[in-house]
């Protein structure tokens, strides 16, 4: 997990000038978030840059909380799916996203 939050943060490029100290207050804030945030935030800050008027702290705490995809009743993808409860309700999600957000009840959907 330091590995990926060390990650975010190069990718972040925070300006430290005007946000001093915030390593580790945002260390501690990802910390707080799921596997699944987390990884939505790596992916966004890789593919775009972290916003260089965002304080990195403010990034990691309103980043919203990502959803699984639900494949039930839509066109099923060719990756490996599994069925799974998310929330207290089953579905069909892919494996990744299953152990991603630590569904319970999981089965290998064929």
């Amino acid at each position: 997990m330091d590995t990926e939050f060390n990650e975010f943060w190069e990718a972040y490029k925070p300006n430290e000038i005007r946000f001093p100290r915030r390593r580790a207050a945002t260390f501690r804030a990802w910390h707080e978030r799921t596997k699944a945030a987390r990884m939505a935030m790596l992916a966004k800050v890789k593919a775009e840059g972290g916003p260089d008027w965002k304080n990195p702290y403010f990034y990691v705490v309103d980043f919203p909380e990502p959803q699984p995809t639900n494949y039930n009743g839509r066109e099923l993808p060719k990756i490996p799916l599994v069925s799974a409860c998310y929330k207290g309700k089953y579905g069909i999600y892919s494996a990744d996203e299953a152990e991603c957000f630590g569904m319970t009840g999981v089965k290998p959907f064929k």
